[in-house]
């Protein structure tokens, strides 16, 4: 039996919680010894190797995560489908590790430093082992949150411990692979719990009938990765490792202030998945419209919150070195909101719906805007000019998917209520803004803004009686709890 919505949400904010804590350790003492060069190549070869991967998971993580969500509650079913797919992916991983071998003998930039980028490419064995798509499926939670955390703390000595100068780029690499991927070794293990050893033979087995359908998932993957892992690639060739550096460190800023929102939409997936193939059409329809108000609710008050702290954060967290990144930050921040949006109606909708197409439409109108915009923007603005491609690229996926695919989307976009986060985000800025005229330190202004302005913002909505507002208390409230009893 599924747990409900909400124990998974907070189970997988526990999960995104920590992925925000742990870069708070470790990033500000990375960046002080690995600088930005050091930072910018590894993120180089890093955008690199995503690219093999992407095409060695072919699609599989978001496709098996849908239809093993389909089956969980058949044994047999859900067996056999998670070893054919198991199967599928290490056969893409062979020949993932083909190309590796390739790019090292030909890519003179790779060749700078073949044993970071070998290194680095093990992600592609850590994910093909990983079957993170099938605790999702099955909504287990709980555990990809307590595994998470034991290996971060693991990774996190493993970095005071090897990582003491620049020349330990090499042993950088490694923490950065066990600290993302390194407890995807439990995963594969811990499935036989969940699978039947003598539900199915060899010979009923059929691996490549999932290429056609995941191929439909890779394509849109390839896609979303163009204004992704492209950004670094084109800045790495365009400028330098320096600029890569800089974007880096505010991507990073975004990125860990977007898995607050991002971990409901990783519960949604496979819940709505789960009420399609089942027929359940209107509780989808009301467990959607909710997705959508609380993802409102949050990512407002997340991209204010993002430009006014971007300058205390980048300063405490990489260093004075990287102070040309504190406007990149605040240019990336509006990606919270518009990729919480697009999320909603692409992944949490119009995927489980089957209308894969649209999604893959309407990403390939961002990631045109994104090429067109780095090539013209990165010779003049550098890193800069990559944040804004990027942010604007995110504008036209939501814009564009609000537009084609509506009339799929059982969602009513404004309502009323709507306007209190509004008024709340507002109510918040004007706190934010005059506290950063204080003289704080960078580490007390953090901590201030993040006080008072989310407490102002949770104060706006609980005055006007917004149910929200109480939800997002209790869910704050409740993390915190759990926070402490997991130390």
């Amino acid at each position: 039996m599924a747990k409900s919505v909400k124990a998974n949400y907070l189970f997988n904010l526990i999960n995104s919680g920590s992925q925000l804590l742990f870069p708070l350790i470790t990033f500000p003492y990375a960046s002080r010894i690995m600088m930005a060069d050091g930072i910018g190549q590894v993120n180089f070869f890093q955008s690199i190797i995503s690219y093999i991967s992407l095409f060695t998971c072919l699609g599989i993580p978001m496709y098996a995560m849908r239809e093993v969500a389909k089956v969980r509650d058949n044994g047999k079913k859900m067996t056999q489908i998670a070893v054919e797919i198991l199967l599928l992916h290490a056969f893409l991983s062979l020949l993932g590790y083909v190309v590796v071998a390739i790019v090292c003998m030909i890519v003179p930039q790779v060749q700078t430093n073949v044993p970071l980028f070998l290194i680095l490419s093990v992600t592609i064995f850590f994910t093909a082992i990983g079957c993170e798509w099938f605790y999702q499926g099955i909504e287990d939670f709980k555990y990809v949150a307590v595994r998470g955390l034991i290996v971060k703390s693991v990774s996190i000595v493993l970095l005071f411990l090897l990582v003491k100068t620049k020349e330990d780029i090499l042993w950088y690499g490694i923490y950065t692979v066990l600290g993302t991927l390194g407890g995807n070794v439990f995963n594969f293990i811990r499935l036989r719990k969940y699978l039947y050893r003598n539900a199915v033979h060899f010979s009923t087995l059929h691996p490549f009938r999932h290429l056609k359908p995941a191929l439909q998932i890779f394509v849109f993957n390839v896609i979303v990765s163009i204004y992704l892992q492209l950004n670094n690639v084109l800045l790495g060739f365009m400028k330098d490792a320096e600029a890569v550096g800089y974007f880096t460190a505010a991507t990073k800023i975004m990125i860990i202030t977007m898995s607050v929102s991002g971990a409901l939409g990783t519960v949604m997936i496979p819940r709505t998945s789960n009420l399609i193939a089942e027929g359940k059409m209107n509780e989808f329809k009301l467990l959607i419209q909710k997705s959508y108000d609380f993802i409102l609710a949050i990512t407002m008050p997340l991209t204010v919150g993002l430009v006014f702290i971007s300058n205390s954060a980048i300063l405490l967290l990489s260093g004075d070195g990287f102070a040309p990144a504190i406007l990149t930050s605040q240019i990336v921040a509006f990606n919270i909101l518009m990729v919480g949006i697009s999320g909603v109606m692409g992944l949490q909708v119009l995927y489980p719906m089957g209308k894969i197409n649209i999604v893959i439409v309407c990403t390939g109108i961002g990631a045109v805007v994104n090429v067109l915009l780095n090539v013209w923007l990165i010779p003049r603005y550098g890193h800069n000019g990559t944040a804004l491609a990027y942010m604007l690229a995110e504008v036209a996926v939501t814009v564009s998917m609000f537009f084609i695919g509506r009339r799929y989307i059982p969602i009513c976009f404004f309502k009323r209520e709507h306007l209190h986060y509004v008024l709340g985000s507002a109510v918040m800025g004007i706190c934010l803004y005059f506290i950063s005229l204080l003289e704080f330190g960078d580490s007390a202004m953090l901590v201030t803004m993040l006080v008072v302005g989310g407490g102002g913002y949770v104060a706006v909505l609980l005055i006007l009686k917004d149910a929200m507002g109480t939800i997002i208390f209790e869910v704050v409230r409740k993390y915190f709890i759990k926070n402490r009893i997991n130390k």
